[in-house]
């Protein structure tokens, strides 16, 4: 685990409970609210679905999904609710004023029942197609996602924090085998905004682990992640695709997607505060090189930190222009070298750790001569991922998978270069579609495959 320096201390995001002298406010327990109650849920925003934990209860439906949550107590204000007759009686409040049980609300149950979106891993071959499935689920529910947040939806944005929620319950998850981010190439997508979202997302998560950060501030990161670039859709077309040889004035057009995108978070007041600063300060460097604010050193963050590194990696290696991507190794190579003074190093050591010494998408030699791209790191053994093998006379589409944690006869020489590969080997291997992360924390669950 990377063990971090000092970084600003991060604020609890836990509420605290409402000043009940101003907005008089009352305790009461979840079985005694009705409809038309105007309700401070005083619980973490990740641990609910709804847009805000302050809100009138308008359906029945909500009083049920209210009470499913797990909370010994909530607050109701009379004077916001449909009729102050409504004030839940002396016997049906909480004795003695006492708070909100904090245990009751870190245990709340999940909102949702649904499974995490991950595949049940048995076999190699049988695991990426199921992966490559549920991605494009994924993704083309974080395109809905975003469109609705950028009309104002909050519908949207609980869509949006349930999918962070699943996602960082995997992550955090040491039992499970699996935690994926992008399986799919930009080429293949009609969406290029929501997958470097999803990228970010994940991806930021994963390097949050290494900071052994809480539930709480790993949700706020995926967010954050998702919605980092959200006002950029409001930039003119001919902006949003260019990205290089741009002059002062379109460089200057094009930074205010950031204040853009704070415009559409401030529609959701009970979006936490973390997400907001995190979504600021994206492109502002420890330097101060950054913008919009120039803020630097100790105005940022640890989350701050952790995704102006991940978003640049990203662009790195998923180029507008695909002739400009980085291999993973070049990309985390360019942030080490030329990075030491625009982002934290720290960060940046955590994200090499994370991603080991060959990345996902890395081209790679073995000892007997043949060529695989990396396509899983093995968390308990990173100089021996999953690599899917090149062989012309296997279909591309079921290639032969090695488990080099397990196939102890091969290892790794060196990687590989994009010059050095010749047009059959980079069309079987097919490297934007498989340029992302896919992360095994254990290999336990992959044993009935067989080495290739």
């Amino acid at each position: 685990m990377f063990t971090p320096g000092y970084f600003p201390a991060m604020a609890n995001q836990s509420s605290p409970p409402p000043n009940t002298q101003q907005s008089r406010f009352i305790q009461t327990k979840p079985d005694k609210l009705k409809v038309g109650m105007y309700v401070d849920l005083n619980c973490s925003w990740f641990k609910h679905p709804f847009a805000s934990k302050t809100f009138k209860i308008t359906s029945e439906n909500e009083l049920a999904i209210i009470r499913g949550l797990g909370l010994s107590s909530v607050f109701v204000d009379p004077a916001l609710s449909d009729d102050e007759r409504m004030e839940p009686r002396d016997s049906d409040t909480v004795k003695g004023g006492e708070s909100v049980s904090s245990n009751a609300a870190a245990n709340a149950r999940p909102f949702s029942d649904k499974a995490p979106i991950h595949p049940t891993i048995t076999r190699y071959t049988e695991s990426l197609q199921q992966a490559d499935t549920v991605y494009k689920e994924a993704l083309a529910q974080s395109t809905k996602v975003l469109n609705d947040i950028r009309a104002g939806s909050g519908a949207g944005l609980m869509a949006a924090k349930e999918m962070v929620n699943s996602l960082a319950d995997l992550i955090l998850d040491d039992a499970t085998s699996s935690a994926m981010g992008s399986l799919l190439g930009a080429q293949d997508l009609d969406d290029i905004n929501a997958l470097h979202a999803m990228n970010v997302s994940v991806l930021s998560m994963l390097v949050g682990r290494q900071f052994d950060l809480g539930p709480e501030h790993m949700k706020t990161l995926g967010i954050a992640g998702l919605l980092h670039d959200i006002g950029e859709q409001q930039l003119l077309p001919h902006l949003r695709e260019k990205r290089e040889r741009m002059n002062d004035e379109d460089r200057n057009a094009v930074q205010q997607h950031v204040e853009f995108g704070l415009r559409m978070l401030e529609k959701f007041p009970g979006l936490p505060d973390g997400v907001t600063e995190v979504v600021r300060h994206h492109h502002e460097r420890i330097d101060g090189s950054g913008y919009p604010s120039q803020a630097q050193g100790s105005r940022l963050s640890l989350l701050s930190r952790i995704l102006m590194v991940v978003d640049e990696y990203d662009c790195l290696i998923n180029a507008p222009d695909i002739r400009q991507n980085l291999t993973p190794t070049e990309a985390l190579s360019k942030l080490y070298i030329t990075g030491k003074t625009t982002f934290s190093e720290e960060v940046v050591v955590a994200l090499i750790q994370m991603l080991s010494v060959y990345p996902p998408g890395t081209v790679v030699e073995l000892n007997d001569k043949s060529l695989g791209l990396v396509i899983s790191i093995n968390l308990q053994s990173r100089m021996r991922p999953l690599i899917i093998l090149y062989d012309p006379t296997v279909n591309q589409e079921n290639p032969n998978i090695a488990n080099l944690s397990s196939d102890t006869h091969r290892t790794i020489v060196r990687s590989v270069t994009k010059n050095e590969l010749s047009r059959e080997v980079s069309d079987y291997l097919n490297l934007s579609r498989w340029t992302g992360y896919f992360i095994n924390s254990s290999l336990e669950s992959l044993h009935e495959a067989p080495a290739a």
